[in-house]
């Protein structure tokens, strides 16, 4: 073996080194040498691909392999841009949500707001439910007919709403929505006989809500 050594060539040398370091799983030092397929590759420099006319890296595995792994390295990588997200558009995830942003509700002649709860207000959330808050109550002791308010056009339902609320001495009335309009109006409890009607000294729209678009 050693004669054989003594009179062998270079690249004799060179295949030998290569099944030692083969054999022995032996990371390859990369820098300014051949990229080693199959075998682990270490560097102290960044390595580039440069492919003026294409693709500078194209990664096949089967189907059931992944095609790049980047070990325990949790570092975000700049400028990586993807369409999916586990195989799904960014369109078919939910935005951030936020506060609510509610928009004031004027009163009708002969009814007020902030009788007890809060100035009466309507919002809408992102995912399209139309939310209430505050109360009303009649602005001179009487239980005044017609609408109490009109719903502003972006948040009118497309069909009648029938809302239960809670009014004044814990009788059960009920907001009734026209679409077209907006007009709420409110149906007193049918066994209020008292006069003038619950609806007079406190309607609730607190936690009353529908769904866009209906």
């Amino acid at each position: 073996m050693k004669n054989l050594l003594k009179k062998s060539s270079p690249v004799a040398w060179f295949l030998l080194g290569v099944l030692v370091a083969g054999g022995t799983g032996t990371a390859y030092a990369a820098n300014g040498g051949t990229f080693k397929l199959g075998a682990s590759n270490s560097a102290t420099k960044t390595t580039t691909l440069t492919n003026t006319t294409g693709t500078a890296l194209r990664l096949n595995s089967p189907s059931t392999k992944a095609p790049l792994s980047v070990g325990t390295n949790k570092t975000k990588v700049p400028s990586l841009n993807a369409d999916l997200l586990d195989g799904k558009d960014s369109s078919a995830f939910q935005p951030k949500i936020g506060r609510l942003s509610f928009t004031t509700i004027t009163p009708e002649p002969g009814w007020v707001g902030n009788c007890y709860t809060g100035s009466p207000g309507i919002a809408v959330s992102a995912d399209g439910v139309v939310h209430f808050r505050g109360d009303v109550c009649s602005s001179n002791g009487f239980d005044n007919p017609g609408p109490i308010f009109y719903i502003p056009a972006q948040f009118r339902p497309t069909t009648y709403k029938y809302l239960a609320t809670t009014l004044c001495d814990a009788k059960i009335g009920r907001l009734f929505i026209e679409p077209a309009t907006g007009a709420v109006n409110v149906d007193e409890d049918w066994q209020d006989s008292g006069t003038p009607k619950a609806s007079a000294c406190f309607v609730s729209l607190d936690g009353l809500t529908y769904t866009l678009p209906y």
